[in-house]
């Protein structure tokens, strides 16, 4: 007996200590988001302050042929980016928008998906398909993509992380671009019946999205992992803290997409609680909500002061941003270089401590 609970203490040790070591090397800085339109740009790759570069990745473009992997595009990326001396994020967006500008992002998911009998929500007015995440047949579809994204780039030590996030930031869709314009869909959406019959309710979400998580961290093996938060629900529950917890338990990054100036201060009082609570145990990415300086973003300094107020290990900086602190760009302005620096400094200081 007591060597079975030796044996056991040491079985927890070593996985412990494996845990350690496959988070331990990674960095701390800040990323370039590489949204539609900047994915190509060269000038960054000169920029000193940014650690490295953020691919979004669309299952329907990737797996446009069930089974056939079209890993062209970001591994281009990933090449141009570490030829450079810099890492690689990556981004599965299984949840998108036709009101956004890339030509792709209504249609996130294969087509074939959809034959093979998983069902979708949709919205006419932007043209864009919906996956009901707790369908089985597109949740099967979906892992499968994800062993294969694993895969492939299970033995590259650049990439820093995959951003996993069902859902759209674990909400069941983008509401910032389709409720404001169309309000009454959410009803609509809570009555499309999934391939087994179930619609929506808060309670199914709330599971859905749990066990998606912990699946997904059985799948993603060998590559850190990132579940961006949101409120999580339809109606109004929020699961913040759930899915939040559920990421981090299971061996995950968390963050928010959003950060501005004025957050996580005394209107963020429980979101920065959390956030606290997880950094001990995990690493924490925060994105932008806009460019500096437009809709409410605030200034790039005052980004960065955010940044460090809740001790962001992962800061994703909007393309706009990073060209005005490039020397060289057109756009070059020494306000924004002065502000990345002093979160390269930031950034730095906090990767030597770890």
């Amino acid at each position: 007996m007591k060597k079975t609970i030796f044996a056991l203490i040491i079985c927890l040790c070593c996985l412990n200590s494996v845990f350690a070591f496959k988070y331990s090397n990674t960095p701390a800085g800040m990323i370039y988001f590489a949204s539609h339109g900047y994915v190509e740009n060269n000038e960054v790759l000169s920029n000193p302050y940014i650690i490295g570069g953020l691919y979004t990745m669309h299952w329907s473009v990737i797996e446009s042929e069930q089974g056939k992997y079209n890993w062209k595009e970001v591994d281009d990326f990933v090449n141009r980016w570490t030829k450079a001396g810099k890492k690689v994020a990556l981004r599965i967006m299984w949840s998108s928008s036709g009101y956004w500008r890339n030509p792709v992002a209504g249609k996130p998911t294969p087509a074939w998906v959809w034959k093979a009998g998983a069902k979708y929500a949709y919205h006419k007015e932007s043209n864009t398909e919906l996956a009901l995440f707790w369908d089985p047949i597109f949740r099967e579809h979906a892992m499968n993509f994800m062993k294969a994204v694993n895969k492939h780039f299970k033995n590259n030590k650049e990439i820093l992380f995959i951003d996993v996030t069902p859902g759209a930031e674990t909400n069941p869709y983008r509401f910032g671009t389709i409720n404001r314009k169309d309000p009454q869909f959410k009803e609509s959406f809570s009555k499309v019946p999934a391939s087994d019959g179930r619609t929506y309710t808060e309670d199914l979400w709330t599971e859905t999205i749990k066990s998606w998580i912990k699946q997904t961290a059985k799948v993603m093996t060998d590559i850190p992992c990132l579940v961006t938060l949101n409120q999580g629900s339809l109606f109004g529950r929020n699961n913040f803290p759930v899915f939040g917890q559920t990421a981090v338990d299971n061996g995950m990054y968390v963050g928010q997409n959003g950060i501005h100036e004025n957050s996580y201060q005394g209107n963020d009082a429980l979101r920065t609680k959390l956030f606290n609570q997880w950094k001990n145990k995990t690493k924490l990415f925060f994105e932008m909500v806009h460019a500096a300086e437009t809709q409410n973003t605030g200034s790039m300094q005052g980004v960065i002061e955010a940044a460090k107020r809740i001790d962001c290990d992962y800061l994703n900086v909007y393309p706009q941003d990073v060209l005005k602190s490039t020397v060289g760009t057109s756009c070059y302005n020494t306000k924004w270089d002065e502000a990345l620096k002093n979160g390269y400094n930031y950034f730095s200081s906090k990767a030597k401590d770890k």
